[in-house]
């Protein structure tokens, strides 16, 4: 349980530095990992996942604006939502992490930072996006 925790602790810091990165509107993928190099000291496996989002912005952004329901923009979506969907998509993508694994621990992730009317969009999205 305690490798769980910590494990968790990992996936908030890189949340909160993609939260960060939303916030400033910072798209230059260079400036976001030297940001992350210098500033926090992220583990390689933390440091893949964000030269993943670094990298690969966009195209998360536009896979999951795709999943939204009719009349939903990504502008809509709250931003602690977005650094959410953003971080667990990166995270699939940059190792071998199981899928359960990040959406469970994704919805622990939103229960304590977020809005828990959230939950279950935010579940369903990610279930589509995570495969």
């Amino acid at each position: 349980m305690i490798n769980d925790k910590q494990q968790w602790k990992k996936r908030v810091e890189i949340f909160r530095f993609i939260f960060s990165t939303l916030m400033i509107n910072n798209k230059d993928a260079n400036d976001i990992k030297q940001k992350a190099f210098e500033s926090l000291k992220f583990d390689g496996v933390q440091m893949k996942v964000v030269e993943y989002f670094a990298d690969h912005q966009q195209e998360i952004i536009d896979l999951i604006s795709k999943q939204l329901v009719s009349g939903w923009t990504w502008d809509r979506i709250p931003e602690v939502d977005k650094a959410l969907f953003i971080s667990a998509y990166a995270e699939f993508k940059a190792t071998n992490i199981d899928r359960k694994i990040i959406i469970d621990q994704s919805i622990i992730t939103i229960k304590h930072f977020g809005d828990h009317g959230s939950i279950k969009y935010i579940n369903a999205i990610l279930d589509k996006i995570i495969r």
